[in-house]
């Protein structure tokens, strides 16, 4: 669970690798930041790449105190398309 505090502006970022150590790249990334299975704020994500794989980085600031947000990163690899959400708390 990722966890801010209501005011907070910081960057989220995740790791992305191959577990096959299989070479990749990333056409796109985007972020969309729910609060309450509404979409209050989204994104492009910024992209460096690494030896080992990819940084993604989302820059949010959540609006509220809940326990109710969910970060959802999409990427587009090749012809996938690859989602990962993560719950969120604001206090």
């Amino acid at each position: 669970m990722i966890q801010f505090i209501l005011g907070e502006d910081r960057h989220v970022k995740y790791f992305v690798h191959s577990v096959k150590e299989e070479y990749f790249s990333i056409r796109s990334a985007a972020w969309e930041l729910r609060y309450g299975g509404e979409v209050e704020a989204a994104g492009e994500c910024e992209l460096t790449q690494e030896e080992n794989g990819w940084y993604v980085d989302a820059r949010i600031q959540p609006k509220n105190r809940s326990s109710r947000y969910e970060l959802e990163i999409t990427l587009e690899i090749a012809d996938e398309v690859i989602k990962n959400r993560e719950s969120m708390e604001v206090i």
